[in-house]
């Protein structure tokens, strides 16, 4: 009996180092050491060492040890999830992929190039391409007539837009430095476009294709903001929100940011920068 309480005191003592040591070691390591390793050495001492007498006081520490492990694992779980969301919610680089910022201060990276798809004959990022159809389908269930006037753009087309616009208010009488102002605040300067991204599209109204501010007055405007969250888009620049995001109002820009998200920032009535905590 003393020979087997001595046993089994080593034995306690060595698996309780064993669990010190194992603290130290990776998260994956852990589980792969106490499964297999501690799960065997105990099964070996339970039939040579103990017998049937002590069999039930070392199971007893053998929970002891699965609770440990059961811990490790539950731990390491909910460090994955915390990381996880810390990643998709705060950090920069780290963002999903619809809230990415494209603005004058945040430029499209190098070589970004999104799988397109068409909608409609224009072409968007092929993630968003269902729920723009399905919007667009339900305005005209509403009796309503959106067009997509324009969507994805390359850098190459974006430079076209830019400058052909700096062409029209030099046409106007404009010096070339205004005509280049006024275009920098309606016209995102290439590189630096939503539309570059696929998450952009600019709807008007069948009945009225300006893009000017007659343009929010149409039916086809007022439902689009009315109810584009619930399909994942905001109105991108709201009114009187130019100090925020650089650009003029435009009721028809719209972007995609998921539904979850869309429905954040039309509730606390923010840009997509006061939302991401960044500026243009």
């Amino acid at each position: 009996m003393e020979q087997n309480r001595t046993i089994k005191g080593i034995f306690i003592k060595f698996c309780r180092r064993r669990i010190q040591k194992i603290r130290k070691m990776s998260r994956v390591k852990k589980v792969i050491y106490m499964v297999a390793g501690l799960s065997l050495l105990c099964g070996v001492f339970i039939g040579s060492a103990f017998g049937k007498h002590s069999a039930n006081s070392v199971k007893k520490e053998l929970k002891q040890v699965e609770g440990e492990l059961n811990k490790l694992k539950k731990e390491k779980e909910e460090q994955e999830s915390a990381k996880k969301e810390k990643e998709e919610r705060t950090n920069e680089a780290n963002r999903p992929w619809y809230l990415t910022l494209v603005n004058g201060s945040h430029p499209l990276s190098e070589g970004y190039e999104p799988k397109l798809a068409t909608v409609e004959g224009m072409q968007v990022d092929e993630r968003i391409a269902q729920s723009l159809q399905q919007m667009l389908a339900d305005a005209r269930k509403a009796g309503l007539s959106p067009v997509i006037c324009s969507a994805y753009r390359s850098e190459e087309k974006q430079k076209q837009v830019f400058n052909d616009t700096v062409s029209s208010w030099v046409n106007q009488g404009y010096s070339y430095w205004e005509s280049y102002r006024r275009t920098s605040q309606e016209v995102a300067l290439p590189g630096t476009s939503e539309h570059s991204l696929g998450l952009a599209v600019d709807i008007v109204s069948s009945q009225y294709g300006e893009l000017d501010e007659k343009q929010a007055d149409t039916a086809e405007a007022k439902w689009l903001q009315e109810n584009c969250t619930k399909y994942g888009f905001i109105l991108r620049y709201p009114p009187d929100t130019k100090d925020e995001t650089g650009i003029i109002y435009e009721s028809w820009h719209y972007r995609y940011v998921g539904v979850e998200d869309a429905k954040k920032i039309t509730e606390m009535g923010v840009t997509l920068e006061e939302y991401l905590d960044e500026s243009y």
